[in-house]
């Protein structure tokens, strides 16, 4: 039988909420009032039949109820229609307050999950209520998250996406603890969500490893403090049997008398070591050089631990390239400087893990570009090629090779600009880079008063001698034809004309310095190692 509607003028006091109404506070109602005093309610509530106390529930309309209420009207218009079923009265009530006045997060997650409660299906809500399908289970996954992650979500201080990420944290409640203590905008929550991955992964190796050891019939204890006084412990490694043979491991690890732990500092291993070596007959090898291993072993630490928080900061920065700037309307905001860059220099095209960043970001293989490439897709293309450039640079200085200290904290300050929140590693390396800088500026002073200092003692050179010797060092500059001589001489040669040192001392500039194209014209120069960034031993 079909829903009857009737449209009918209804006291406002005879009208009252939806027990399931949407917004737990009604807002915006004072401009609303406004309008109502001024027009009146055009569009009609729609309603349920009287109940048997000669009241109706409003199923769509609170808002305009409100402002009647408060502007004083005494009948509103209503359509009344029979009961529509409670999951159409939801989505009706939902739908009209997406256009109207936007629910809150939180409120949108309390209605799409009351909408599950009657077997609906996250497609059904999305088809129903025009929503897109990834934020109906977005909200969905909010509602099953800690108070604290809904509540920072309906205040506007965690948006949906990063909300929704934290669910697969929600196995240790620490975790997302953690996350919401330190986050900040978007890609904040992002760097520590990749981080506890990270963390989390780790967790579950060290855990693997454990219960492996146990299988073997290993005891497996808490690291002991080998360097304490009174212990006793000492790393099978570091020792020998009574004929001097090193211990086999292997042998021994499920013996009585000796134990293993899970050393954490690089990677997962475990380590074997007896706590008692006297007590199983073994003694401590002859020059042992476990202080040498020690120290080794914590640089490689150390080096391992700033790789992985590089490598996680960059799987984030990507993210936030390809959301920013991947699109034709994102990469022309850096269009200008990509191609004057890419005019005045001889940028190579991108190869390896770049060339694919590249490829991501134009939108399809750079090295195929088609002839007839509308100026949208040339402008991504372009963009692209620049950024995965920059890229490289970067992690060339950070990794140990070759970069340019300018342009590296140029392009770390772009991503700042345009919005993106730098990780705790890439903070790092962005100091260091203006540190070495500044350390550079200051030995070029230097190097420039020596060479004053100098100029002055030389004063009373002949004409005859500077004449002499500038003749001598144009023909040093000659670069010799590998042809005319040996592999090995015309290699020192060749490296001894391209000594950014050598050159400079006879140029009046200092040496291995950050210089502009003005005053060096030798690139080399504009491109140096830093080592304090090296990801690799220090």
């Amino acid at each position: 039988m079909e829903s009857l509607m009737e449209l009918t003028q209804i006291p406002a006091t005879q009208l009252v909420p939806h027990e399931n109404n949407a917004h737990s506070e009604l807002r915006g109602i004072d401009a609303l009032a406004k309008t109502v005093a001024y027009l009146g309610i055009i569009e009609p509530l729609i309603v349920l039949p009287a109940d048997e106390d000669g009241r109706h529930t409003i199923v769509a309309g609170h808002r305009r109820h409100a402002a009647a209420t408060q502007v004083g009207l005494d009948t509103v218009p209503c359509i009344v229609v029979d009961d529509p079923g409670a999951a159409n009265q939801l989505v009706t009530m939902l739908a009209e307050n997406l256009h109207r006045d936007d629910l809150t997060v939180l409120e949108e997650a309390q209605t799409y999950q009351q909408l599950t409660l009657l077997d609906w299906e996250p497609e059904r809500i999305a088809q129903a209520t025009g929503s897109d399908l990834d934020r109906v289970q977005q909200s969905l996954t909010l509602h099953k998250l800690p108070e604290q992650v809904q509540q920072a979500a309906h205040a506007g201080q965690v948006d949906l996406v990063s909300a929704a990420a934290l669910a697969e944290f929600t196995h240790d409640p620490k975790v997302i603890e953690r996350i919401m203590k330190k986050a900040g905008g978007h890609w904040s929550v992002q760097h520590l969500i990749a981080e506890e991955r990270h963390r989390q992964g780790a967790k579950d190796t060290i855990e693997r490893l454990k219960a492996e050891l146990v299988l073997a019939g290993v005891k497996v204890t808490p690291r002991p403090d080998f360097h304490s006084e009174g212990c006793t412990a000492v790393r099978l490694e570091h020792l020998v049997d009574a004929d001097g043979h090193p211990v086999d491991a292997e042998t021994v690890k499920s013996e009585p008398g000796f134990a293993a732990y899970i050393n954490r500092d690089y990677g997962a291993k475990a380590e074997y070591y007896c706590p008692d070596p006297a007590a199983v007959g073994l003694r401590p090898a002859p020059n042992s050089s476990a202080a040498h291993r020690a120290e080794r072993d914590a640089r490689d630490a150390e080096s391992e631990a700033r790789r992985a928080a590089w490598e996680a900061a960059t799987g984030v920065r990507t993210d936030f390239l390809l959301s920013r700037f991947g699109t034709a309307k994102g990469a022309k905001i850096l269009f200008r400087p990509a191609l004057r860059e890419l005019a005045a220099t001889s940028m190579r095209l991108p190869y390896n893990e770049y060339a694919h960043l590249a490829d991501a970001l134009c939108g399809c293989e750079i090295r195929e570009l088609p002839e007839n490439a509308g100026m949208d897709r040339l402008t991504r293309a372009t963009v692209a090629r620049w950024l995965a450039r920059c890229e490289e640079n970067l992690s060339g200085l950070v990794l140990g090779r070759w970069g340019d200290l300018d342009h590296a904290l140029a392009y770390l300050d772009l991503l700042v600009t345009e919005g993106y929140e730098l990780a705790e590693v890439e903070a790092e390396v962005r100091q260091s880079i203006t540190d070495r800088l500044a350390e550079k500026e200051e030995e070029e002073v230097e190097e420039e008063d020596t060479e004053e200092d100098e100029g002055d003692g030389d004063a009373s050179e002949t004409d005859a001698d500077v004449e002499t010797e500038a003749v001598a060092e144009d023909e040093a500059d000659v670069v010799p034809n590998s042809a005319d001589l040996g592999d090995a001489d015309a290699e020192r040669k060749l490296e001894a004309v391209l000594s950014p040192s050598g050159w400079h001392r006879k140029h009046g500039a200092a040496p291995m310095r950050s210089c502009s194209s003005e005053t060096c014209r030798f690139a080399p120069c504009r491109r140096m190692r830093l080592p304090r960034l090296h990801l690799q031993n220090r």
